[in-house]
């Protein structure tokens, strides 16, 4: 499980990087859990997509690159 802690913000354009990347990663990890037939897997992945594009929206438009 992924925590979130409240430290400092880092600049808008990495936050947008590390969001994308997160999302990606998860996305992967889902499918590979899709492909070897393990549910914990495909669960953790799809947790982990949807808490990048979460970590996405918490970024306003304006301040995206």
């Amino acid at each position: 499980m992924t925590a979130r802690h409240s430290g400092p913000q880092k600049p808008t354009e990495d936050r947008t990087k590390a969001a994308a990347t997160r999302e990606a990663k998860g996305s992967v990890q889902e499918a590979i859990g899709k492909l070897i037939g393990d549910d914990a897997v495909r669960r953790r992945g799809t947790a982990e997509k949807e808490a990048g594009a979460a970590d996405a929206s918490d970024i306003p438009e304006s301040s995206r690159p």
